[in-house]
Formats: structure tokens, C-alpha cells, sequence
């Protein structure tokens, strides 16, 4: 995907005449010049957007390792991507709920009618597990373990207006995991599954058993946005900030490291390859937190009526 706009840009050039002006020119136009990133829209015409600077520095990075290699191989004498300063790459800000707006949901999420109890639980699984959208997608009824209150992360359902939704391995090695669950959570999927075989035996002859655990109303497999939109409207009508479905990811990471959980057992159940991934994205403190710092101070230098 780089290369579609490494080689246009850079094609007509001698290797040898590559100037680091030429390179910052060309960052320049990533980042301001929309005509280098024309991207088709959903309703087939061309929109124009910037790319982000992070995918400008994997930009860098990759051009930097292809004259590298032409340094090595001696069809130029010095990289000059070398004398470049690479693009900084913003820190996305992760969308997620405190404490409070996390009990608001669940609260929320049982009142819901019996038609919706996919979607609850779904949501609920999510907020306790942090996994992916999915992953979650792409759980099956052999993956949950209801005797030792483990789930295991094994695949992941992706949809492509190409392919239609499939399955793949999960995102990286470190993503193939087990999970274990609390108590209550294996009593809600006990439940899910005895309405689970209700929907199942209404269908008859015309269920399609896929064994996945979030399925259409015939057993299909869901497709992946299907539950992400639903979520999005749903904490939309009661009133919480709109975040999207993988916001619950981060939720889960955020309220575990505000607990004190050790943040290499974060790490394991997100599925991060890296602890500094975890460190990076959610070491930072809640609202609650946050209030009870400041109290602090206030109970240990101000004077007590």
C-alpha cells in the first residue's frame, strides 16, 4: 500500500539524484497536497484526504530501509533519507469510559428486552475480556470453557466487500490467548446459550449452524458492524458519550490498571505482543482517581472542621 505512492512519486528520479529536499517535499505533500492521496469513497468517487503522521513515518521508514538497501548493494554512496527528519507521529487519542459511565452501561444494558440479549451480551463479554471486535466475532461455543470459567481467543471474523465476512488467524501470535472470566459472566452465557438454542429451535431446518456465538437471526455469522452500530446508537439514547465498539477495549485496559492489575497480566489478555503497548496506551488515571488525589491534599494541608 505504501509503494502506490512511494513509486509514483519517486519513479522518474535517478536513484542516485534522490536529494533529502526531495524526500521533505514529498512529506509535504502527504501531509498538505491532497492530489498524492485520492482514496475512493463508499459511493465510488474520489474523496481527498491528508494521511495521519504516523502513516507519513511508516512511509519514511520504508523508503529509508529501500535506499538503505541500494547503499548496501553500492548504487549510491549515502542514503539520503538519512538527513531527513522523520515525521512525529501523533499519539491518537483512545476514547473510553471511566467507572462511572462503565456501571451507567451495564446498568442500561439489563434492562434491555429479550430480543436484544446479543447485543448485552456481547457488550458485557467485551467489557470484561477487552477483546477485539473481531475476535469476538469470531468466538465459537467449543472456545468458551464453563468449567473453569475460561475463554480462548483463536480466530477473528473480518468482513471485505470482496470476500464478504471470513475468517482469519487473530492479529498476531501473541493474540492466540485464554482469557478467564468472572463468575457472573459464565452465568450470563449459560443463560445466552439456553436462549441461544430457543432462536435455534424456532429456525428449525433453516438454521445454519455456524457454532459461532454472536450469529444473524438463522445462525450466519454476524457481520462484524452489525453490533459495533448497535452500540454506538444504543449509548447514544442513554444519554453517555458516543464511543466506538473498540472504545470497550480500552475500557477494560484502563479500569484493570486503575485496580493495580499488574500491567504484563493487562497485556496478556489484550493479546499485546509488547507490555510498552499497554504502558503507552493506558497507564494514565480515571476521574475518579483523579478526585480522590486531589482530596488528598486537601484532607493533608488544609485544616479539618
Amino acid at each position: 500500500m505504501l509503494e502506490t505512492r512511494l513509486l509514483p512519486y519517486f519513479g522518474h528520479f535517478y536513484i542516485n539524484k534522490i536529494r533529502p529536499t526531495d524526500i521533505m517535499k514529498f512529506y509535504d505533500l502527504l501531509e498538505k497536497d491532497t492530489q498524492l492521496v485520492r482514496k475512493k469513497g463508499n459511493n465510488g468517487s474520489k474523496t481527498k484526504k491528508p494521511l495521519s503522521g504516523k502513516t507519513i513515518l511508516e512511509h519514511h521508514r520504508l523508503l529509508r530501509a529501500m535506499l538503505h538497501k541500494a547503499v548496501y548493494w553500492q548504487l549510491i554512496v549515502a542514503n539520503p533519507a538519512e538527513r531527513v527528519q522523520p515525521p512525529k507521529a501523533r499519539k491518537p487519542k483512545r476514547r473510553s469510559y471511566d467507572d462511572e459511565q462503565t456501571k451507567i452501561l451495564l446498568e442500561n444494558l439489563e434492562l434491555l428486552s429479550s430480543e436484544d440479549t446479543k447485543y448485552k451480551v456481547a457488550i458485557i463479554l467485551t467489557v470484561f475480556t477487552g477483546v477485539r471486535l473481531g475476535e469476538l466475532m469470531g468466538l465459537e461455543w467449543q472456545d468458551v470453557d464453563f468449567k473453569n470459567g475460561i475463554i480462548s481467543i483463536n480466530r477473528s471474523s473480518q468482513y471485505l466487500s470482496d470476500m464478504g465476512v471470513f475468517t482469519k488467524v487473530p492479529k498476531t501470535e501473541s493474540s492466540i490467548r485464554e482469557i478467564a472470566i468472572p463468575e457472573f459472566i459464565i452465568s450470563l452465557l449459560e443463560e445466552y446459550k439456553l436462549w441461544y438454542k430457543e432462536q435455534k429451535s424456532i429456525y428449525g431446518e433453516l438454521w445454519i449452524d455456524s457454532n459461532r456465538l454472536f450469529v444473524q437471526a438463522d445462525g450466519r455469522p454476524m457481520h462484524p458492524s452489525t453490533i459495533s452500530k448497535w452500540f454506538e446508537k444504543f449509548v447514544a439514547q442513554i444519554g453517555l458519550p458516543v464511543i466506538n465498539f473498540h472504545g470497550l477495549r480500552h475500557t477494560n485496559a484502563t479500569l484493570l490498571i486503575a485496580q493495580n492489575i499488574d500491567v504484563s497480566v493487562v497485556a496478556a489478555r489484550l493479546g499485546h505482543a509488547q507490555i510498552t503497548t499497554t504502558y503507552n496506551f493506558y497507564v494514565h488515571p480515571i476521574i475518579s482517581h483523579n478526585k480522590t488525589a486531589g482530596f488528598a491534599l486537601e484532607n493533608l494541608l488544609l485544616p479539618q472542621n
